[in-house]
């Protein structure tokens, strides 16, 4: 009888040190993931940090080329409307040289 219950003991011995093994490598590969999850946090915390000054010198430069195609758009239409009085000039002066009949 005493055999038995020793050897029960045992058994479940070996059980519990075969459980505490599989939860020992089960904490070290959690641990291992925590640590590549806190390295990815670290890494996308730093980008993301810096992006609001990109986004903001990006949004001026968009500004700024807003401006200057207004600008130039207007340069165009004064280009344009000098052409269209240029021509204007130049058939009232043919006008103004032909003979009337």
């Amino acid at each position: 009888m005493l055999t038995a219950v020793v050897i029960i003991n045992l058994l479940i011995s070996v059980v519990c040190f075969y459980i505490a093994a599989k939860v020992g490598k089960i904490r070290r590969a959690i641990a291992g993931f925590e640590m590549r999850v806190a390295a990815m946090e670290r890494r996308s915390s730093n980008v993301l940090s810096t992006s609001p000054d990109f986004l903001a010198k990006r949004q001026q430069g968009t500004r700024q080329l807003r401006r200057r195609y207004q600008q130039l758009e207007l340069q165009l239409q004064q280009g344009q409307q000098l052409l269209g009085l240029l021509g204007l000039g130049r058939t009232l002066w043919l006008r103004r040289d032909r003979p009337l009949r």
